[in-house]
């Protein structure tokens, strides 16, 4: 499948309601919009998501798991949140990781794999010419993803990925910032061309760069 339908297909799948409810609880939690120690009302959630407690309360105990969330005995639930401590060590920690998975994607990525990378860095290409912000938002995500997948390591991939989604949220990039587009292409042509080459020095530097500087271009929320 095009890589970039596939993309799109993911974006329109219809997720079912736990995962609904849980990914609305997680961004409203990230972006502060429930704020630490608020309290997580069943009942109101149900109503305002005509579910039964059973998909909201699976809701609750992902969030516990993520450690967003903490059940109190004969309270409730409470959001916990994430502090600022936190935050700043998941943010680095997401760079030792993203460094160590381009290096395990230089050691194990298929040539089938190169294949699917070099089109969707067709496309980031593409859609940076004409700048289309939104085409290049999923573009951006999808390209970390794919490495992720091309570690081959479950773990990492998920860690990851979670750890992509928590970022996205309490600190986004400013798509908007000058030269953004133009920017960001540039560093991801170089990781994406060290890959190729299979120079694992060049590829790391060039990811943890990149990295840094996308924390540098984000707008904190929280």
């Amino acid at each position: 499948m095009d890589i970039l339908k596939q993309i799109e297909n993911e974006k329109k799948a219809i997720k079912a309601l736990p995962d609904k409810i849980y990914d609305e609880l997680l961004k409203d939690i990230l972006t502060g919009k429930l704020q630490k120690d608020s309290r997580l009302n069943e009942t109101t959630l149900c109503k305002m998501y005509g579910a039964s407690r059973t998909p909201v309360r699976e809701a609750f105990r992902r969030l516990e798991m993520d450690g967003l969330v903490e059940y109190v005995p004969n309270r409730g639930e409470f959001v916990r949140g994430f502090s600022k401590t936190e935050i700043d060590d998941m943010l680095q920690m997401r760079i030792e990781l993203e460094v160590l998975a381009v290096g395990w994607v230089i050691e194990r990525i298929s040539e089938d794999e190169e294949k699917d990378l070099a089109s969707l860095f067709n496309y980031m290409e593409f859609y940076t010419k004409k700048n289309d912000i939104q085409k290049m938002i999923d573009i951006n995500y999808a390209f970390h993803r794919l490495l992720y997948r091309f570690t081959h390591d479950r773990l990492l991939e998920k860690t990851l990925n979670s750890y992509q989604t928590y970022t996205n949220y309490i600190c986004p990039p400013n798509y908007f910032e000058r030269d953004f587009l133009t920017r960001v292409l540039e560093e991801h042509r170089r990781i994406y061309r060290a890959i190729i080459k299979k120079d694992l020095d060049a590829a790391s530097r060039e990811t943890r760069f990149h990295m840094e500087q996308t924390i540098k271009r984000s707008i904190q929320t929280l």
